[in-house]
């Protein structure tokens, strides 16, 4: 009877064992636990698929804590892997890993994962665009800008890598666009206000180069509207205002010069560069025998090198004005 009650015993024993070997719950801990460990030795790679795995368990097991917990380590776990593929040479590794690193941030609410991983993501896109760059292969470089500036449009020097490549292939309509939402980050921020200002140097260089492209092959319509285009990029910048108003008096296009004259004098920052925008003005008056307003013009003109000229030839007028007067009596 005793040996009976015994046996009996051991075997309730090792029912027990065996049930609480199989709960479900205590298996998706262990397996928890083994990836943290992992983790926190920074085997992320190692680490990934165990927690990966603990999440199915978990929701199997209705444990939901767990869940929670093993999600909050698998984004960095996909960034560490990544950046470690980055780092090493591997951008396609690095790029999968990444981009699945933002997508589980964003997924399980982990802004700062997201964020570093756009960074990171950038990163990678820059070097293989400025690899293809570099060998002149503008083509190519745009596709990897471009898909670095639509995961991180505020990595300015991807963008203005982008914005360059655009315009290398003479694509100046979505070189212009980036190029002008460069500039206006600034708006948003100080810390933008580097890469602004070499957005609108870029963007002058290009710009100047193709109206004047245009301007040498006759067509003075489409050269104005690209200088149009500079000006409203960047309008506050008196030079481009210049630029135009000098192109048009070196085609002799006095009505535009008349036309412009004034906008571009009232933003420029010296009497210097201010008279010289008048005596421009004063010319194509004069060239238009407009002699009264000629004069009023040149008489604005009241520093800088034209200041000579402008005065000498306002007094020519006067005295022609005057004698037509009296001839006219």
């Amino acid at each position: 009877m005793k040996i009976k009650s015994l046996v009996i015993a051991l075997a309730a024993v090792l029912v027990s064992a065996t049930a609480l070997a199989q709960d479900p719950v205590i298996e998706a801990t262990k397996m928890y636990n083994e990836g943290v460990v992992l983790f926190k030795a920074k085997n992320y790679a190692e680490a990934l698929p165990i927690l990966e795995k603990t999440i199915e368990a978990a929701m199997d097991a209705d444990a939901m804590d767990l869940v929670e917990k093993a999600q909050k380590l698998i984004p960095t776990c996909y960034f560490q892997t990544g950046l470690t593929q980055m780092k090493s040479g591997d951008t396609d590794g690095a790029l999968a890993n990444l981009n699945k690193a933002n997508e589980v941030a964003l997924l399980y609410s982990n802004a700062s994962v997201a964020r570093n991983a756009k960074n990171a993501i950038s990163q990678v896109y820059r070097v293989k665009g400025a690899n293809a760059f570099n060998s002149k292969d503008y083509a190519t470089a745009v596709v990897d800008f471009a898909k670095g500036y639509e995961v991180n449009p505020q990595d300015t020097k991807l963008a203005l890598n982008l914005a360059m490549s655009y315009c290398e292939l003479k694509d100046f309509e979505n070189g212009v666009k980036v190029y002008t939402d460069i500039i206006a980050l600034e708006k948003r921020h100080s810390r933008f206000a580097e890469p602004a200002a070499e957005a609108k140097q870029a963007l002058s260089n290009y710009l100047l180069v193709k109206a004047q492209e245009e301007n040498t092959a006759g067509d003075k319509e489409a050269a104005y509207a690209t200088l149009e285009t500079l000006i409203n990029a960047d309008p506050a910048n008196a030079a481009n205002q210049m630029h135009r108003l000098q192109m048009a008096a070196a085609n002799e296009d006095w009505d535009n010069v008349i036309a412009w004259s004034e906008l571009a004098a009232a933003i420029q920052a010296t009497p210097e560069a201010q008279s010289d925008v008048y005596y421009l003005l004063a010319v194509a008056l004069d060239s238009k025998n407009e002699n009264v307003a000629a004069v009023e013009a040149y008489k604005k003109v009241v520093a800088g090198d034209k200041l000579e000229p402008a005065t000498k030839r306002a007094k020519e007028l006067q005295d022609f004005i005057k004698a037509e007067k009296e001839a006219a009596k």
